[in-house]
Formats: C-alpha cells, sequence, structure tokens
C-alpha cells in the first residue's frame, strides 16, 4: 500500500478513536492503527 493510503486509513481512525464508546472498540481501533503506523515505518 502507499504511504498516502495509510496515512488517510490513520486519520479515519483517529477520529473514529475519539468517537468511540467501548473499551473493546478502542483496542480494536488501536490494533489497526499500529498495523498501518508500522507499514509506514517499514
Amino acid at each position: 500500500m502507499k504511504l498516502e493510503k495509510q496515512h488517510a486509513k490513520l486519520i479515519k481512525l483517529q477520529t473514529k478513536a475519539e468517537s468511540c464508546m467501548s473499551r473493546e472498540e478502542a483496542k480494536k481501533i488501536i490494533r489497526k492503527a499500529e498495523k498501518a503506523q508500522s507499514k509506514i515505518s517499514g
């Protein structure tokens, strides 16, 4: 995946994280964000 797509994904996940209501939902978002971040970092 291209870096622009990963950055867009992180931004989208951040907005979801700000509005999540449960701990489980937050954990799922964090895992997805960590995966996207690792792809950016290499």
